[in-house]
């Protein structure tokens, strides 16, 4: 009965190709362990839909690539990622270099950041990524602490809970590549994989794209993704360190009566906008104004010139506040200041956009970022992403 079992798996392994030569010999322990960890969640997933013999196989595979595999230290149990990685299919390498690329630890780390999406675990899916990831499409640097609020969010409004891996994306289209050598000597050993999204989620996040591609790098923590977009970041640009991230995390919660003054100069000035009246407006904004995406900084005489400009469009309609922001989506938090040369405590309010006013104000996203300080006992925005 066990030369039966293990004939039978090995003949499994041959005939789906996940022998691979044994590809996980190259593989330090760490590595190891995590692809393990994979395999043996792909056996749990069999196993709970009853097909107890392929789970038991993808389990003993487990156990050979790590023979000290413990099944209860596994943290994200109940993550279907893995499982939908190993059960649906195996990616391609392409590129110089193709037999060296890791396809299977990075297939592994890539839906498990999928799984951590799904999951809608704002905490977990920040841990896929480097001390900041750079989203090419927009462009603008989004450090950890800046997306965990942002990815909230999202999980808040997008359709995701309950939805398979594969639903979302087409995981027969993942091919990884090694990056070139000029993306190596910036920032160190550098993958790209690349998949076709199933489903669009763009009206909920402005950088989602049916084709994707995530620029993905070891680090001494394990692979994280520093970059997203069709392009490379600029090769002078590093991410910021995981470690220097976390120590700078602010406090957890915010003064309720701070939240709310902060919130209430936030709605005045948008009602004032959408009013096209600049004056009141200007009255929540510092002397100068920081517009992160735009990478350019501007007076408050230079952004009432921009409003009157804006309001002179005639696309630019005047409209009641809760029909363009989602008005219950307004959070305040402490955060540290996207800018240097900020003195004091600065707080971030998130908002996201019910309609897309983008073709008359160019600094305008589905989700939005207002940065606040304290000048002259007045909460101001000085920043805005």
């Amino acid at each position: 009965m066990r030369n039966k079992f293990v004939l039978t798996m090995l003949f499994l392994f041959l005939a789906s190709g996940l022998v691979w030569a044994q590809f996980w010999k190259g593989y330090d322990d760490n590595q190891r362990k995590a692809t393990a960890e994979s395999y043996w969640l792909v056996g749990k997933q069999y196993q709970s839909v009853g097909k107890s013999d392929e789970g038991s196989q993808f389990m003993a595979l487990a156990k050979i690539i790590y023979p000290q595999l413990d099944p209860a230290s596994i943290k994200d149990q109940q993550m279907p990622s893995a499982a939908e990685l190993l059960a649906h299919g195996k990616a391609s390498a392409i590129g110089a270099g193709a037999s060296t690329v890791p396809t299977a630890a990075l297939s592994s780390f890539f839906l498990r950041f999928v799984g951590a999406l799904l999951d809608g675990n704002a905490t977990a899916v920040t841990g896929f990524l480097d001390g900041s990831l750079y989203l090419t499409k927009v462009p603008v640097e989004v450090t950890r602490a800046d997306a965990e609020p942002a990815l909230a969010s999202f999980f808040k409004d997008a359709p995701l809970s309950g939805l398979e891996p594969s639903a979302v994306y087409d995981l027969d289209t993942v091919v990884i590549t090694k990056a070139p050598q000029s993306m190596q000597t910036a920032w160190g050993e550098t993958y790209t994989l690349s998949v076709n999204a199933k489903t669009d989620y763009s009206k909920y996040v402005s950088f989602w794209d049916m084709k994707q591609q995530y620029f993905v790098r070891r680090t001494p923590d394990g692979w994280r993704i520093f970059a997203l977009g069709q392009n490379p970041p600029p090769l002078a640009w590093k991410p910021q360190s995981a470690a220097a991230v976390v120590a700078a995390a602010p406090p957890a919660s915010t003064d309720a009566g701070l939240s709310k003054v902060i919130a209430d100069g936030f709605t005045q000035a948008m009602t004032a906008i959408l009013s096209k009246n600049a004056d009141p407006a200007l009255a929540s904004m510092s002397q100068n104004v920081r517009f992160l995406r735009l990478r350019q900084t501007v007076t408050k005489e230079e952004l009432k010139t921009s409003l009157l400009g804006y309001f002179d469009n005639p696309n630019f309609e005047q409209a009641p506040l809760g029909d363009v922001l989602d008005l219950d989506s307004i959070f305040v938090q402490p955060d540290k200041s996207p800018v240097d040369g900020i003195e004091g405590p600065v707080y971030v309010l998130n908002v996201r956009a019910k309609a897309d006013l983008s073709s008359t104000i160019p600094f305008w996203s589905t989700y939005q970022k207002y940065y606040f300080v304290q000048e002259d006992s007045q909460w101001v925005v000085f920043a805005i992403l």
